[in-house]
């Protein structure tokens, strides 16, 4: 065998290797994150009021996504002229001359929107747990109330939640 043919041979058994070895490493990744619950599809987890509503038989579960729904596409459109509010509040610190005032104002305004979208869909589930019975009423608090492990982020070794993590969630 010639020198050329053994340097061709070897670059490539090296390229084959270095393949084989990222497809290994990127199965295990991929392995990984299917199995710990992180999905590589890209689709966020659902949020907490809506999941909520797995504790619930499945006709309650399917009337409660139903209550929700309605009034899901209302504050999702406030929410999003919200960031887009925000936005333009936050480009006005560009503007000459500057006044904080207005700007901060604005700002409490767009707060305003916010907490009356989020208001709009909390007052949709209590008047839907108003036709529960105690039982499903205590059920659907439960799961209103229940931390899942991934919307806490990592534990602290002292047991609180992390400095950036309140422990408080607004179930949006």
């Amino acid at each position: 065998m010639s020198r050329k043919t053994l340097a061709i041979a070897l670059f490539a058994s090296l390229a084959l290797n270095l393949f084989l070895v990222g497809a290994v490493a990127g199965g295990l990744v991929v392995g990984h994150r299917v199995r710990g619950g992180e999905h590589s599809t890209g689709m966020r987890a659902p949020p907490p009021v809506w999941r909520a509503g797995e504790v619930l038989s499945e006709d309650q579960a399917q009337a409660y996504r139903a209550a929700l729904r309605g009034e899901g596409r209302a504050a999702r459109e406030a929410m999003r002229a919200a960031r887009t509010a925000r936005l333009d509040a936050w480009r006005s610190l560009e503007a000459q001359p500057f006044d904080p005032q207005v700007a901060k104002a604005r700002l409490a305004e767009i707060r305003g929107q916010e907490a009356d979208a989020r208001g709009q869909i909390e007052n949709r589930i209590v008047d839907f747990a108003a036709g529960l019975s105690p039982a499903d009423r205590s059920a659907l608090a439960k799961g209103l109330t229940a931390q899942r492990r991934e919307d806490r982020g990592p534990p602290r070794r002292d047991g609180a939640p992390g400095p950036d993590r309140s422990g408080r969630d607004d179930g949006l």
